[in-house]
């Protein structure tokens, strides 16, 4: 009788050991299928994407840039690179950043396009300093602010940028701290950001708030390339505005900095760099950024960006972004 109950209470012990390790099989198995293999996933999602949309990447050009990229902004593969990873000096093209929480602002209701802004002592010191893209503002004039908008985002104007910066935040210190906010919410890891213009702090006639006077905007070419997708897809009305080749200003009449803009006649050199179908996006200059280009453009069906940092003439930027259009435009005239 008790050699029964002996073998009773073993086999209910191993029943019970071979039950958890089985539940743990199971659960095991079940874990693992739950989680996404990346080449999988990638392939399923091309799957689903109609064939035309799918662009091959690109590999038998030379771009001659610090770093280049070219983005399909559909499925947001990645068509070409060199040295996107690297955080640079981007100048201008760091006001995408500012463009888009200035949208933002707008959307949440905080301002509205047909608010007034009074300049302050630190955008009119901006405004009139010889060499400095702008558009002039004066303190005893108030401006809009979507007159302001279309000078930053046409012009490039940096007066115009501070004074929406100080609009929406109330000082451009706070301005950079929702900057390097929103950058982390965007994943955007190779990027830091120091004032709302991309002018070096240096520029800044002692009124920089972040940083040493040293510091610049620094982003990576795919950071730069994540952010246009970003607000080109959340706000697309961004690119009537971007596409317009120029804009009356105070009665003066300012051109697009965007030379690849369709159409538009720029006198500063003899090459034509337009291409059809570019509507966007952000030019940036400074000495230590050299000449950069994050570009958008509309071909056939698909939409690209491109982002082009660092070259070392005005053109160049526009002639190195041609050169990746015309490749992903052979491709698909090949179909």
């Amino acid at each position: 009788m008790k050699l029964f109950k002996r073998l009773t209470i073993l086999f209910t012990l191993l029943l019970v050991t071979a039950c958890s390790s089985l539940n743990a099989i199971i659960g095991k198995e079940q874990l693992e299928q739950q989680k996404p293999i990346p080449e999988l996933t990638r392939s399923l999602e091309h799957k689903t994407m109609p064939e035309r949309y799918v662009i091959e990447p690109i590999s038998d050009i030379n771009i001659e840039a610090e770093a280049a990229m070219l983005m399909n902004g559909i499925t947001g593969d990645v068509l070409f690179d060199k040295n996107i990873h690297e955080s640079l000096a981007v100048a201008s093209m760091s006001k995408i950043m500012t463009e888009l929480l200035v949208l933002e602002a707008i959307e949440e209701g905080k301002i509205s396009w047909e608010d007034t802004v009074m300049i302050s002592d630190y955008a009119f010191t901006i405004s009139n300093h010889p060499g400095f893209a702008s558009v002039h503002l004066q303190q005893d004039q108030d401006y809009t602010v979507q007159e302001l908008f279309h000078a930053m985002a046409i012009r490039s104007a940096n007066d115009a940028t501070i004074a929406l910066a100080e609009l929406v935040s109330g000082s451009e210190k706070e301005f950079v701290m929702l900057m390097n906010k929103k950058a982390e919410q965007l994943e955007l890891n190779d990027s830091y950001f120091v004032n709302s213009t991309g002018l070096t702090n240096e520029d800044l006639q002692n009124n920089h708030s972040t940083g040493s006077i040293s510091d610049k905007n620094m982003m990576s070419a795919e950071d730069l390339a994540k952010l246009a997708k970003y607000i080109i897809d959340h706000y697309p009305q961004l690119l009537e505005i971007t596409k317009m080749q120029e804009f009356i200003f105070q009665n003066e009449t300012y051109t697009n900095s965007n030379w690849m803009l369709p159409g538009l006649q720029v006198d500063l050199i003899e090459e034509d760099v337009t291409f059809e179908g570019v509507d966007g996006l952000k030019t940036g200059f400074t000495d230590d950024a050299g000449y950069g280009f994050t570009g958008t453009v509309q071909i056939k069906d698909i939409r690209f960006i491109s982002v082009i940092i660092g070259t070392k003439e005005i053109e160049n930027r526009f002639l190195e972004t041609n050169i990746l259009y015309d490749a992903v435009l052979q491709q698909l005239e090949t179909r």
